[in-house]
């Protein structure tokens, strides 16, 4: 679960996560009007995947599992990659789409399903039973850390 989220948080990005990908616009206007202080629910959506695309890089990597000198030598050679410059990328493309979303349903739904679609690319499981099942991985590590 992303630090910078709460539970909570995280839970209402799955929830609008699961909208977007069965299409269900009304579900994902219900999550859009959250409560008076909470954030507009595109920037969190831009957040978790940000937050969630970075982890699963780390644990792809092998890196999240290192220690001491190893961990070292890995962060040292991750940063001499690609790939710390194309998760930058997709970070400012995510950030500027919640932006540009504001509240259009449509376009909160578009960047939720390609978040979604930019995790499952780490599982290799496109197929409903692979979204459901990332979603339920999802909401168990949130609720972990309740």
């Amino acid at each position: 679960m992303p630090s910078e989220l709460t539970p909570d948080q995280v839970l209402r990005v799955i929830a609008a996560l699961e909208a977007a990908w069965d299409g269900d616009d009304h579900a994902l206007a219900a999550l859009m009007r959250g409560g008076s202080v909470e954030q507009p629910l595109a920037a969190l959506v831009a957040e978790f995947g940000e937050s969630r695309l970075l982890k699963m890089v780390l644990a792809v990597t092998g890196i999240d599992g290192l220690e001491g000198a190893e961990l070292e030598r890995a962060v040292a050679e991750y940063g001499q990659s690609l790939t710390p410059h194309l998760l930058g990328v997709a970070s400012g493309l995510m950030s500027g789409w919640a932006v540009s979303a504001g509240e259009d349903v449509r376009a909160i739904g578009d960047l939720a399903r390609h978040v979604l679609r930019a995790l499952l690319s780490f599982t290799g499981r496109d197929d409903p039973e692979g979204v459901r099942a990332l979603l339920a991985h999802l909401r168990a590590d949130a609720l972990a850390h309740s």
